[in-house]
């Protein structure tokens, strides 16, 4: 790895951040691995913090994806039992995402393996580090987002 850090900039650095982020996911999915679902736990906690009020489309903008991808996320979650789409009572075109009872005993294990998952990524790093890190993660998004051209 100290190879990899010394010509950073001859890699891209979505390298380091795909394989960060497949090791945190497998650790992840380690943790989780009692229940029937292998992604999209995330989803879940966002979807019951809409209180059944939330779309597909607001989803997608709190995820920070496209409407594609979350229709085989919310797909995906309706299949294994864990939401259900429910038409809106204020417009009729909508359907709201709602958490069945099967999610709301799941989710308190996902908070807590991603309690857990977060813990040990992080675990060597002090509580600066741990700020500086998130802070620095902000930056490259920004960085990245501000190139765009519409």
């Amino acid at each position: 790895m100290d190879t990899l850090l010394e010509n950073i900039d001859n890699q891209p650095l979505g390298f380091f951040l795909t394989r960060t982020g497949k090791s945190y996911l497998s650790e992840l999915n380690q943790q989780l691995s009692n229940l029937d679902i292998e992604r999209n736990y995330y989803s879940l906690i966002i979807i019951e913090r809409g209180q059944g009020q939330l779309t597909q489309n607001e989803l997608a903008a709190a995820l920070g994806t496209d409407k594609v991808s979350v229709v085989r996320i919310v797909d995906y979650l309706v299949s294994k039992g864990y939401i259900r789409r429910l038409r809106s009572k204020e417009d009729k075109r909508k359907f709201c995402l709602v958490g069945t009872p099967k999610a709301l005993l799941a989710l308190p294990h996902i908070r807590k393996a991603i309690a857990g998952a977060n813990e040990k990524a992080l675990s060597s790093l002090s509580a600066d580090e741990k700020k500086e890190f998130i802070r620095m993660l902000g930056i490259i998004k920004s960085n990245l987002n501000s190139s765009k051209t519409f």
